[in-house]
C-alpha cells in the first residue's frame, strides 16, 4: 500500500533558527591553463573575473591585463579557502604568502565571489564543497553546466544557521589536553577547526549535514533545523493519529532533496506502517531522536543512510551501533537500521516490533537527558537483563576505573573533566565519579600524571545510581603540624618527603618538617627562622 511522505519543516510552532546571508557581486576566479582559463572567461556571464594560471614552484608574481580588461595573474597556487563572495588565495613564495584578492583588487570587497576550478586537481578536496565552488576540470560538459550556475549566483542569498554551540560543555580541549574529536572526523564541509580551548564552526561554510550534532557526546552541537525537540513533537502527533487508527508505525527517515528523489521511485509499494519522513539530513537525526520516537511509541527506526565513506555515514553507523547495543540489553535487537529501497524497508517493517505504552513526557534540547528519559521508559516495559552492557570504545556512555595505590588524589581529572562527572570531596582528600555524566572523551585519562585512571565504555541502566556520586579514591587527610589545618594527603606528603630526601635544600629536619606544613605556617615558619635563608650559589 502507498504511504505519503512527510517533511519535517519549521512552522508556526517551531522554534525558529538564524539567517546566514551571502553576498555575491559576481567577480569569479578562474583557475586553470592560460588558453583554457582567458576562453572561458570570455564565455563567463559575469561581471568581472580574474584568471589564475598555477604555475608550481614559482614564488615570484606575474600579473597583466587582457584586451578585455580580465586580470591574469602566474605564481604558484599555495591555499584557496572561503565561501561564496569572500574566496581568496594564497600565492606566491610558501615562506610568505601572498593574497590572491588583494593582488587583483578585490581584496576590499572581501574577495573573489565565486570560483571555477579548471585543474585536473582541484584546489578544494574537502567532502562537501562550499557555495560558489565549482571544480569541473577540463570536461567540457561540466564547464558548460557550471557556467550557467555561477552566471545565476550573483546578488543576495540566505540559508538557515544550521547549529549551536555550547562551548561550555564541550570535550574537544581543556588546558591544552585534546580529547574528543568526533565533529571534526565527520565534518564534510571543513566547517570545523579546533579553537584552543574548544572548537569552531565557520557558519558560511557549514551545510547542515547534521553529522557533528549527531556525533557529539555532551550535545556541545546541536542541530537547529528544526530542533531535536521540534523533531520529537512533530513526531509525536504522527504517530498519536495512526496509533489512533490502528496502524504500527516504523518511520522511515530520508533527507529532502536525494532521499526524497530516491523515495519516489518505490514508496508506492511500502507497506502502509512504514511511515517516510524527510528531514533537512538525515544525519542531523540522532540517537537522541531515534530512542525518544521509540519510547513515544514509534516500534522502529530504519535511516536511508549516505555513504558510508561520507562524515554522515560514519556517524550514522557509530551512533546506531550504539544505540542497538544499549536496547538489544533490554531484548530490542535491531531495532535502528540504516538501509534503502522498499524490499529492505519492507522485511524490516515486516518483523515483529511492537510499540510499547508510548511516553508522556516532554522533550526538550539537552540530548544525554532525552536518551536516559528514552531508555527509563522503556526499560520499564522490558527489564534489562544485566545492570549494563558493554559498549564500543568509540561510545559516549561508560564508567571510569582509578588504580588506587597510583592515584595521588591531585585532581588533575576534575580540574579538565568538561561534564563534571568528576568532582572532588569538597572538604574531604576524595575523588568522586558519576556516571551519567561521563562522556568518556578521554581528558582526565590524559591529563593524570600517574597514568592511573582507565575508562570502561558501557551504559548503565539504572538512571537513579548512576546519579549518585561514587567514590573512586578518598584517603586520611594531612593535617598542619602546626595549625593543624588538613591541606594534603598522606600519601602526597610521604611522596614527597621520599623524593625530596636527598635534595640539598631539604638536608636540615627544620626544612624537611616546612613539608608538613599548610602554605601560610611555611612562609612564616622561614621568616622567623633566622637559619632559614637559603645559599642558591651552594
Amino acid at each position: 500500500m502507498e504511504s505519503t511522505p512527510i517533511e519535517f519543516s519549521p512552522s508556526n510552532t517551531v522554534q525558529t533558527t538564524s539567517l546566514i546571508g551571502y553576498q555575491s557581486r559576481g567577480h569569479c576566479l578562474i583557475i586553470g591553463s592560460m588558453d583554457l582559463a582567458i576562453e572561458i572567461a570570455a564565455r563567463l556571464d559575469t561581471p568581472a573575473q580574474t584568471v589564475l594560471v598555477p604555475t608550481p614552484g614559482k614564488a615570484a608574481i606575474t600579473k597583466r591585463a587582457t584586451e578585455d580588461g580580465v586580470t591574469v595573474v602566474e605564481t604558484d597556487a599555495l591555499l584557496l579557502k572561503g565561501y561564496l563572495g569572500a574566496f581568496d588565495c594564497a600565492v606566491g613564495d610558501p615562506d610568505s604568502p601572498g593574497s590572491l584578492a588583494m593582488i587583483a583588487g578585490v581584496s576590499l570587497l572581501g574577495g573573489f565571489d565565486l570560483v571555477l576550478d579548471l585543474g585536473d586537481l582541484p584546489m578544494l578536496r574537502q567532502e562537501v564543497l562550499p557555495f560558489g565552488y565549482k571544480a569541473t576540470g577540463t570536461d567540457a560538459a561540466a564547464i558548460e553546466a557550471a557556467l550557467t550556475e555561477l552566471a545565476e549566483l550573483q546578488g543576495d542569498f540566505e540559508k538557515p544557521k544550521y547549529f549551536e554551540y555550547n562551548d561550555s560543555i564541550c570535550a574537544h580541549s581543556r588546558s591544552g589536553i585534546t580529547a574528543c574529536t568526533n565533529c571534526l572526523d565527520v565534518c564534510g564541509t571543513g566547517a570545523i577547526t579546533s579553537n584552543g580551548e574548544g572548537i569552531k564552526i565557520e557558519p558560511y561554510l557549514c551545510q547542515g549535514c547534521g553529522s557533528c550534532s549527531t556525533n557529539c557526546p555532551s550535545g556541545a552541537v546541536r542541530y537547529a533545523y528544526p530542533s531535536p525537540a521540534d523533531a520529537i513533537a512533530q513526531l509525536t502527533e504522527l504517530v498519536k493519529v495512526r496509533q489512533q487508527q490502528g496502524l504500527k508505525t516504523v518511520v522511515f527517515f530520508h533527507d529532502a532533496d536525494a532521499g526524497a528523489q530516491r523515495l519516489e521511485s518505490f514508496e508506492s509499494s511500502l507497506h502502509d506502517c512504514v511511515l517516510p519522513l524527510a528531514v533537512e539530513e538525515v544525519a542531523s537525526v540522532g540517537m537522541d531522536v531515534w530512542l525518544s520516537a521509540l519510547a513515544l511509541g514509534v516500534s522502529a527506526i530504519a535511516i536511508d543512510v549516505p555513504s558510508e565513506d561520507t562524515g554522515a555515514g560514519r556517524a550514522l553507523r557509530s551512533q546506531s551501533d550504539t544505540a542497538n547495543a544499549i536496547l538489544a540489553g533490554l531484548g530490542l535487537e535491531n531495532r535502528i537500521a540504516l538501509l534503502g529501497g522498499a524490499e529492505a524497508i519492507n522485511e524490516f517493517a515486516a518483523c515483529d516490533y511492537k510499540a510499547i505504552p508510548a511516553a508522556t513526557y516532554k522533550v526538550f534540547n539537552d540530548k544525554r537527558q532525552s536518551i536516559r528519559n528514552a531508555i527509563d521508559h522503556l526499560a520499564v516495559s522490558y527489564q534489562p537483563k544485566l545492570d549494563s552492557v558493554q559498549l564500543d570504545v568509540s561510545s559516549p556512555f561508560g564508567q571510569v576505573e582509578v588504580e588506587k595505590d597510583a592515584c595521588t588524589l591531585c585532581l588533575a581529572c576534575v580540574t579538565v573533566c568538561p561534564a563534571s562527572a568528576l568532582q572532588d570531596g569538597a572538604t574531604v582528600p576524595q575523588l568522586n565519579f558519576l556516571e551519567s555524566q561521563c562522556l568518556q572523551c578521554g581528558m582526565c585519562e590524559q591529563a593524570c600524571p600517574e597514568n592511573a585512571i582507565t575508562l570502561v565504555p558501557r551504559y548503565f541502566y539504572d538512571s537513579e545510581e548512576a546519579r549518585k556520586p561514587k567514590i573512586l579514591n578518598e584517603e586520611t587527610p594531612f593535617n598542619c603540624v602546626v595549625c593543624n589545618t588538613p591541606f594534603a594527603t598522606q600519601q602526597i606528603i610521604g611522596r614527597m618527603q621520599t623524593k625530596l630526601a636527598g635534595h640539598w635544600m631539604f638536608e636540615s629536619d627544620k626544612a624537611m618538617r616546612r613539608l608538613k606544613m599548610c602554605e601560610d605556617c611555611r612562609v612564616k615558619d622561614m621568616f622567623s627562622d633566622a637559619e632559614a635563608g637559603i645559599d642558591v650559589h651552594k
